[in-house]
Order: C-alpha cells, then sequence, then structure tokens
C-alpha cells in the first residue's frame, strides 16, 4: 500500500462552522472544514496559552490547524523527546458545558482504548486558561486524502484498511462505545501504513462505564455524525449500537472500492438527506471495478436499512470479508488474522531505519539542498521520529559517506545569518563571501552546499522583514 500523503497530520479538531457552535440539532462534522495552515504560518503562528504542564512539557513546532473551538500543535515531549499533537480547547469554549464535556469524554475513552488501530491519548490537561488533550502524533495523513489522490483503492488494500478499522472498532465495543462518526477524515495512518480511528469527540460511553454524566438530555437527543456515513436509526434519533459503527465501515469500504459516496445528495437539505439515508438504497457496485462478488453482496449487507441484517459485530464482520475475498481470488494474501493489520507490508524496519535510509539517499550527492531538507523534516515529522534522533541519524550517515558535518553546517549557516543580519540590505560583501568560502572548505562543505545555505538565509530574512512590515512592527 503506497501511503504518501500531502498534509493534515492533526487530528480534526471541531467542525468550523459557525452554526455548530453549540452541537446542532444536525451536527455535520466535517473534517474538511478544519483550516489547515500555511507552511509559513504554520512555523511562525505563536502558540495561544497553553497550561502550565503543558508549556514546560513540551516543545510546540507549529500549529497544524484551526476550528472554531480550538487549534491542533505539533509538539515534542522534553522530556522523552517523543513527537506528540497537542489539541488545545479554546478560553471562550471552555466554560460552555456540552462543548468541553464532549472534549473531556473524548479524552476518557481514548485513555481506555490502547489499541494499535486507535489513536493513543497520552493525558487530559487543564487549567484556567484552557484545556487540552496529548495524543499521539500521526504523520502518515488521513484516508480522506489518500482517497482524494487515489479516488479508487484496489481491493486488497481496501481491505486491509477496512480490516484494520473493524479491528479498533472491535476493541471500542469491548468497553462499550459506539463511536459514531466513522468516516474517512477520522481514520489516520501511521508511519508504517497502520490506520487508526481517531476522534471520540462524539462517542457514545454509558455512564456507568465512565461515560460523561453532565451531558444535556437535550444534547443526547440530537443527532451527532456525518450524514452520509450515518445509518437510517442514528439519523432518525433511534436507539443504535455497535452495528451502526459497522454501517460507516460500510460506508467507508463502499467508498473505497468506487471512489464515491454511497449517496450523491446535498447534505444541507435535511429533509432530502433523511428520506435518502432512511429509504434508499446505494447504488449498485458498477460490474467494471472487477470487485468479487461476495464482497459486493457483504458491502451491501454492511449498508442495509435494517441493523439486524448487518453483521452482528465487528469480528464477525472481519471473518465475512477474509471470506467474501479469499475463494480464489487471489485477494486473501496477507490478509490473515495473525498479521498486523493495515501495515504496508510486514514490519521490517522501524520509523528510524526507514527515516536513515532517506537521509542516505538525499546526501548521496554529499549536501542536502533546501528542499530536501525540507522534506527530510517533513519525513522525521510523518514518521515520529524526534529533531534530536532524526539528526543524530543524519550525523551517523554523514560521517559513513565522509561528508561535513551537521555541526559545520550549523556553524556556517549561523556565520552566514549573522552576516546578513548585520546589513540593512540583507545583502554579503565580497569580504563576507571570501571569508565564508574559506571557512565553507575548512569544513569541506561544497560550493553547491554554501551557496544553497546562502540563498536560504537571504530569503527568509526578507521574509521576515516584509512580514514584519506588513504587520507594523
Amino acid at each position: 500500500m503506497n501511503i504518501e500523503p500531502f498534509f493534515l497530520s492533526a487530528q480534526r479538531l471541531f467542525n468550523k462552522d459557525e452554526s455548530a457552535a453549540r452541537i446542532s440539532d444536525f451536527n455535520v462534522n466535517d473534517n474538511e472544514k478544519t483550516v489547515v495552515l500555511k507552511e509559513s504560518d504554520q512555523e511562525l503562528s505563536p502558540p495561544e496559552k497553553l497550561p502550565e504542564e503543558v508549556a514546560r512539557r513540551y516543545s510546540i513546532r507549529r500549529a497544524l490547524g484551526k476550528g472554531s473551538f480550538g487549534i491542533v500543535y505539533l509538539a515534542e515531549d522534553r522530556k522523552i523527546g517523543r513527537l506528540v499533537a497537542i489539541k488545545q480547547l479554546l478560553k471562550p469554549f471552555e466554560k460552555d458545558p456540552e462543548i468541553y464535556e464532549r472534549f473531556t469524554q473524548e479524552a476518557r475513552i481514548g485513555a481506555q482504548l490502547d489499541h494499535p488501530n486507535i489513536v493513543n491519548v497520552f493525558s487530559l490537561e487543564e487549567d484556567k486558561d484552557s484545556a487540552c488533550i496529548i495524543m499521539e502524533y500521526l504523520g502518515g495523513g488521513s484516508l480522506a486524502s489518500y482517497i482524494q489522490k487515489e479516488k479508487k483503492i484496489d481491493v486488497q488494500t481496501s481491505a486491509r484498511i477496512i480490516i484494520g478499522v473493524l479491528t479498533g472498532l472491535d476493541a471500542a465495543h469491548h468497553v462499550m462505545v459506539i463511536h459514531r462518526d466513522i468516516k474517512p477524515q477520522n481514520i489516520l495512518f501511521g508511519a508504517l501504513g497502520e490506520p487508526k480511528i481517531s476522534d471520540f469527540g462524539v462517542a457514545h460511553l454509558p455512564e456507568n462505564a465512565g461515560g460523561g454524566h453532565t451531558i444535556s438530555q437535550d444534547m443526547a437527543r440530537r443527532i451527532v455524525g456525518t450524514p452520509l456515513y450515518m445509518p437510517p436509526e442514528q439519523i432518525m434519533k433511534k436507539q443504535i449500537d455497535r452495528r451502526a459503527d459497522l454501517y460507516s465501515a460500510g460506508a467507508v469500504l463502499y467508498e473505497m472500492l468506487t471512489g464515491r459516496k454511497i449517496f450523491n445528495i446535498d447534505v444541507s437539505n435535511k429533509q432530502m438527506t433523511v428520506q435518502t439515508i432512511t429509504t434508499r438504497p446505494p447504488d449498485p457496485i458498477e460490474a467494471e471495478l472487477n470487485i468479487p462478488e461476495k464482497l459486493q453482496t457483504l458491502v451491501m449487507r454492511f449498508l442495509s436499512k435494517n441493523p439486524e441484517e448487518r453483521p452482528p459485530d465487528a469480528k464477525t464482520a472481519i471473518r465475512d470479508i477474509h471470506e467474501a475475498i479469499g475463494h480464489g481470488t487471489g485477494y486473501g494474501t496477507g490478509l490473515s488474522g495473525e498479521a498486523t493489520v493495515g501495515t504496508v507490508g510486514p514490519m521490517l524496519s522501524s520509523p528510524a531505519a526507514m527515516l536513515e535510509d532517506v537521509i542516505r539517499l538525499f546526501l548521496i550527492d554529499g549536501s542536502l539542498s533546501v528542499a530536501e531538507r525540507k522534506e527530510l523534516n517533513r519525513r522525521a515529522e510523518r514518521l515520529g521520529v524526534s529533531k534530536v534522533q532524526a539528526e543524530a541519524l543524519e550525523e551517523k550517515v554523514r560521517e559513513e559517506l565522509g561528508i561535513p558535518s551537521l555541526r559545520s553546517i550549523w556553524d556556517f549557516r549561523q556565520l552566514v545569518e549573522a552576516f546578513i543580519a548585520s546589513s540593512k540590505e540583507h545583502t554579503l560583501t565580497e569580504e563576507q563571501m571570501e571569508f565564508l568560502q574559506k571557512r565553507g572548505c575548512d569544513g569541506k562543505i561544497t560550493k553547491k552546499e554554501m551557496l544553497s545555505i546562502i540563498q536560504e538565509c537571504r530569503d527568509r530574512a526578507f521574509y521576515l522583514k516584509f512580514k514584519n512590515n506588513g504587520s507594523g512592527k
């Protein structure tokens, strides 16, 4: 499975739509409404005031995305060097009992579900200024972006992904959690391509199993979820059970296999949406897609209007998928229940080893361009490798290849930055250029890399000058 995401490794925070400032009667939770920050804004956007414990332990790298209710940061744990995602609920919404309770319940549920196919929640930190959920950082992107890129996903890859999702759901259902919002945006990928369920913000957990007791009855009766992935009983406000999540998983599988959603409708028309979901079956899967007939039948079972006609639980659904694709089709290869679910293949390499291979490839010509450096940093984040560990790996590779050390590169860069900062026009004199060339040669830095570093430092100085002038600084 070739997962090559472009951006959005952070979990969705909340719906950006202002109409959802309180959980609405028809709450469309859509990840695509979260604002993904531009790279320059990510780097320079200052963090909101964090709880004291969070600010002390975690170093914020940048903001990843913003929503109406909060913001998600990429951060590094100062104690152990681990990359994490920090989901922060902003101050105006902390005192809203419904929004706050959903936020804290997401943390409670996530903390109970320690499973390889569920995003891991480490802690909930709060003080008078804000509340934060500290969670696992995943750099593999979302299934939504993967579908957008690939359009249709082959049978075996689709099976791997949905079995991973169902495996996570099985673990959640065993502790009485019903997710209620399974969709491609809430399925994220780890460093090795393993699917992980995220965002339990609207999940249902009975109070006697640890669920929140302050959620109002009015709120509990409201429709929550995303219409095109919601089963009829959920959108009709009827009692739901774990089979509601299986319907949603079926809608996701249908979309992966066909490249389209189960219904092509305008969800802003509530009456038409409810009528379509409750009465109309999805269009049959086209024969030309070459999908095993048994799998087509199974997908339609997942999407049955009657919960009794769906698989009774996630474990049965997994078994049914194996049977649907494994009878003489060749699709069953690698999908045994003993295998690691949802990975690209056997876990032969650690994330650090994978990053080391990339570093060695980039350094084959003895230097890193600006673009290669940025891509290397992105790869490290996707793999969950901390800055300290990534630098140690690069230093190791540089030593093996007999090329300038990172220390030499950093010293040269700092010298360039100092010279440029001393000039109002951000230019270098001939004497400074000669001095830099001599220093670079002493450090065995190639002329190409020296020029690249100088240009990068100048470009950044001009950008900061322009940004500060634009903000009146």
